[in-house]
């Protein structure tokens, strides 16, 4: 399949980003390990989680919808072949970008210090490590949403291997620098560990820098190429950049709002798991043992699927605007099928391991000592809100990517709000149980309200989908019999030292994959959705 064939399928383009974020989260697994030597305290450990979640929720608030806005209007005039505007959206949409980055940056600079004193997290020097932190990692604020605006920009053009090969050169940078600055001030220069911290914060900065350099030398050949068709075209070219800018904002401003309300799960969480869990009868230690597990290890291991939803997102965008703006219908309701699809036959599986290994699991990256079974029991809850949070944004995308932002937005509303309502009482009720299962009650009512006004909207038909989801529990089955019996002949993955863990554990994953794939390639399904065949080799 050539280049131009693979831009094609909302497919490719899906698991192509997928790819590249699988790659980046992969890599963000795998340095927790020695960066937690390096940091060593729980207090260190909590300076960078800390920074980190405020810093990613500025960000996805200040560039919320703007990279997409920019990939829809870039799918919508190259479509057309009017490459003129399409090179004019991606210099105001840089400009742009620079300056809600520029606003954001400053921003976290001033609410530092009032910030680090609300976080309670000590005495004054403790207050004074929390404001120099935020004030280091504010930088990325400035960097990252120039990086989104070209990114974007790619996306637009539906090529999604530079897209997602700028996402690995960004982590592979970022880790990269934060281990080697980190362990030299620490282990050479023999610095205090909380400059571990610094560096560690400052890393998404110098990524940043690092990823724009490598993207823009493509820019360099790549726009030759598009300056040249932009030359060439004979389509008349919008040239009213008010009128682009007010496009592009109008495009982002649901996700905007969608992603304050998107991203409230996590914060009503953080507000109502410590009062929840004691009143549950949780004791404090335990308590934090489960806290700290959620925001550490836990939420790394859930991203895993999670990462089919920025993926798919990304594709979804490039692939149905085009197809709306040629009004065809039937590609728009296969582009949505392909996508549910896809997005089910992957995190499915990977759901259902995390929950059927998750003692191993926790064990081989985390150890966690005499908590292994209070963690890893978290660690199966979270399985299933990590199935739940990977599905509900593709719904997000394709909402949006029709045009039903008002009913995205209505629909998100009510999912906060029962978000709001449920957490507290089922956390009493159930303890951690109850954070997943009102996650999964808010999210499970969105996504069916969504497949209701799609139906109702676009005709899409979900039986079939409902169908295949049907052989894809036969091929969970399937997993589920696989850890059983590897639990029975001794392949328990924990408990023998983390090396012999870890090949165990590759044993019985790779056992549990063959048997899903089988199981699910018996009933059609693989092929169906990929539109592969697998054949036997034929005879001569």
């Amino acid at each position: 399949m050539d280049k131009s064939k693979r831009r094609q399928s909302i497919i490719a383009g899906g698991l192509i980003s997928s790819a590249g974020i699988f790659i980046s989260k992969l890599i963000g697994i795998i340095y927790v390990i020695p960066f937690n030597e390096i940091l060593q305290t729980s207090e260190n450990l909590s300076y960078y989680g800390v920074s980190y979640q405020i810093y990613s929720y500025i960000l996805n608030v200040c560039t919320a919808g703007f990279p997409f806005a920019i990939a829809t209007l870039v799918a919508k005039y190259s479509s057309r072949g009017d490459y003129r505007t399409s090179l004019l959206i991606k210099k105001l949409s840089s400009m742009l970008m620079m300056a809600f980055g520029f606003i954001s940056m400053l921003f976290l600079i001033f609410v530092s210090s009032p910030l680090a004193a609300f976080l309670n997290v000590g005495g004054e020097e403790e207050t004074a490590i929390m404001r120099n932190v935020l004030i280091v990692i504010s930088f990325a604020l400035f960097f990252v949403p120039i990086l989104s605006s070209i990114r974007g920009f790619y996306q637009g053009l539906k090529e999604m291997e530079i897209y997602a090969l700028s996402q690995v050169i960004e982590q592979i940078s970022r880790v990269v620098f934060l281990l080697a600055a980190s362990g030299v001030a620490v282990y050479i220069f023999h610095a205090d560990r909380v400059w571990g911290v610094y560096y560690g914060v400052l890393a998404a900065s110098v990524s940043a820098v690092l990823a724009i350099v490598q993207i823009k030398l493509y820019d360099r050949r790549r726009m030759k190429e598009i300056t040249e068709l932009s030359q060439q075209q004979r389509v008349i070219s919008n040239d009213d950049k008010k009128s682009i800018l007010m496009e592009m904002v109008y495009i982002a401003f649901p996700y905007l709002v969608v992603a304050v309300l998107g991203y409230s799960d996590s914060l009503i969480n953080v507000m109502f798991l410590p009062t929840g869990l004691s009143a549950h009868g949780v004791s404090a230690a335990d308590a934090q043992t489960i806290i700290g597990a959620v925001t550490v290890g836990i939420n790394k291991l859930i991203a895993i699927p999670m990462i089919l939803a920025p993926g798919f997102s990304a594709a979804i965008v490039p692939y149905i605007t085009t197809a709306k703006t040629n009004g065809d219908g039937k590609l728009i309701q296969k582009n949505m099928r392909d996508c549910v699809d896809s997005v089910l036959y992957i995190a499915i599986p990977i759901s259902f391991c995390l929950f059927a290994f998750a003692k191993p699991i926790y064990y081989v990256l985390f150890d966690s000592g005499a908590s292994l079974d209070l963690t890893s029991g978290v660690l199966k809850w979270y399985s299933i809100e990590a199935f739940c949070s990977t599905l509900a944004p593709i719904f997000t995308a394709l909402m949006m990517a029709v045009g039903l932002r008002r009913c995205n937005i209505r629909y998100q509303v009510v999912m906060m709000l029962i978000k709001l309502v449920s957490t507290y009482p089922l956390i009493v009720w159930f303890g951690i149980a109850g954070a997943v299962l009102s996650s999964m009650l808010s999210l499970g009512v969105f996504m069916l309200l969504n497949m209701m006004q799609l139906h109702r909207d676009y005709h899409v038909n979900w039986i079939y989908t409902l169908r295949k989801m049907l052989f894809m529990l036969a091929g969970v089955a399937g997993i589920a019999v696989v850890a059983w019996l590897c639990d029975m002949v001794g392949l328990k993955g924990y408990g023998v030292g983390r090396i012999t863990a870890l090949l165990q554990l590759a044993v019985s994953g790779s056992l549990a994959v063959l048997v899903y794939v089988g199981i699910t390639a018996f009933f059609q399904v693989p092929q169906t959705i990929f539109h592969v065949r697998f054949q036997l080799p034929k005879r001569r």
